[in-house]
């Protein structure tokens, strides 16, 4: 009892999922070949220099709504503070993403939410209204 409308959509996933792996591996391939060249011309200036010592660096993917770094956060605090009442994580994203007049893409609204919350978790003059249920609520103290 084959199902073969389930079997040719896993067959097309499992050849869509190896076509993005071939292409991972080409890009590795890619990095460490610019990796090795760079180490070639670190060694010509100073051939001692140990190499192991340079420790990785992660790095991030890049904001999908196309947002200037960190301005995600600051935006979001001047929303606070031109809101009357507290705000949902998610309506401070979709205000800081009408301000700079883009798209509430699900990765751009997730993304911008995610540091919402990340950096007000941090800050002391924001307070939490409720956050039993996700998204938490937000509103500045009166400092």
């Amino acid at each position: 009892m084959t199902e073969t409308h389930v079997l040719s959509a896993l067959v097309e996933k499992r050849s869509r999922l190896k076509g993005e792996a071939n292409k991972c591996r080409v890009q590795i391939m890619r990095t460490e070949s610019e990796i090795q060249h760079i180490d070639t011309v670190i060694k010509m200036f100073k051939p001692s220099f140990n190499l192991e010592r340079i420790l990785p660096k992660a790095s991030f993917r890049r904001n999908p709504a196309g947002l200037p770094r960190g301005s995600g956060s600051r935006h979001a605090l001047a929303v606070l503070r031109k809101a009357e009442v507290p705000l949902e994580t998610k309506e401070i994203a979709l205000r800081v993403l009408a301000m700079f007049k883009k798209t509430a893409t699900g990765d751009a609204l997730n993304m911008l939410m995610a540091t919402i919350n990340v950096t007000f978790s941090r800050r002391k003059n924001v307070a939490v209204f409720d956050d039993r249920t996700a998204p938490a609520v937000w509103g500045l103290l009166n400092c």
